[in-house]
């Protein structure tokens, strides 16, 4: 049988399986097969300088029908990339016409958040990740993406602050993943489910914290700087914030002093306020933990420095590998 005389729906399980090569070459070969060819080759779109395939922004602005085809699309800018606005405004146009994505990353200049104005259709959109800041393009955009489940906004550590646009409470109901700085955190997790945080900017104080612990579902995930006392801002989290499991926090406190026994022994207390947590880290160091035989859930931490008392206690089992980065952590 002819390839050209196939179903589409056999036609383009035949070009899902083909190198990218040989599907440009295939696509010279008939009308009907450049068109199944279409699909697969603009299905996922990967755009950098370093690939030298910027033109491609443009053939999807000059033809949407290609546009449609796409369903995760990337553009990645480095900072020594100079565009002029004009390149941004056939950016948007091609956006506009992309209908069916399912993952969108705009690493592109941080002022261009207005690219996202045209995108109305964006039912299918589930992850979505940008260097903007929660604007009102970007807020406005969000109220429009009803199965978004990871967002990353707002995500550069160092940043020119502005004004943080509020979303309505009916937006991105079914979030569950975000990474951005602790502002739009604050204006985002609240009454969404969200089960994994990372502030890759801002401060993680207690109020932040107390935001936090507004989501609709419990965050399980966390990864944080705080210019809080680690002491202090642990146990407001072993108060608001109980299903923690895994915590990584980098302190820029200023100690008065090197840490001592009583600073670990307050740390390890806190620790074991949070009943769920399997992995803690401070800037940096692995925070040992053991389990014990009589316990399914509650891990007992490091409470000294170098080593703990723990070793010689027959009811306590060692769950750490002698060879492992955690184990040579601290």
């Amino acid at each position: 049988m002819s390839l050209i005389m196939l179903p589409l729906e056999l036609l383009d399980a035949v070009c899902e399986n083909l190198p990218l090569g040989t599907l440009a070459r295939l696509s010279y070969t008939s009308s009907s097969v450049y068109l199944a060819v279409q699909r697969q080759l603009y299905r996922h779109v990967d755009i950098s300088p370093a690939r030298r395939n910027l033109g491609i922004v443009l053939t999807m602005a000059r033809k949407p029908e290609i546009a449609r085809h796409v369903r995760s699309f990337s553009i990645d800018l480095d900072s020594y990339s100079t565009l002029l606005r004009p390149f941004y405004q056939q950016l948007a146009c091609a956006l506009s016409s992309m209908s069916e994505l399912t993952s969108l990353h705009l690493f592109v200049d941080p002022s261009a958040s207005w690219v996202l104005d045209e995108m109305i259709s964006c039912s299918r959109l589930v992850h979505f990740a940008c260097l903007f800041s929660l604007d009102s393009h970007v807020s406005s955009f969000l109220e429009r993406t009803p199965a978004l489940l990871e967002l990353e906004v707002d995500s550069m550590p160092f940043r020119h602050e502005g004004p943080t646009s509020v979303l309505t409470t009916s937006a991105i109901p079914q979030l569950q993943q975000f990474i951005g700085s602790s502002q739009a955190a604050e204006a985002i997790i609240p009454s969404r489910p969200l089960t994994s945080v990372q502030l890759t900017a801002g401060d993680l104080t207690e109020d932040v914290v107390t935001r936090l612990s507004e989501s609709t579902a419990s965050i399980s995930t966390l990864s944080a700087t705080t210019s809080s006392a680690p002491a202090a801002l642990l146990q407001t989290l072993s108060l608001r914030m109980q299903c923690l499991v895994y915590v990584r926090l980098k302190t820029t406190y200023n100690f008065p002093e090197a840490p001592d026994v009583n600073f670990y022994e307050h740390i390890a207390g806190f620790l074991y306020a949070l009943p769920a947590l399997q992995t803690f880290e401070l800037s940096g160091i692995h925070w040992g933990s053991q389990e014990r035989k009589d316990s399914t859930t509650q891990r007992v931490w490091q409470s000294q420095p170098l080593k703990s008392e723990l070793d010689s206690d027959p009811d306590v089992l060692l769950d750490i590998d002698p060879y492992s980065d955690l184990f040579f952590g601290y």
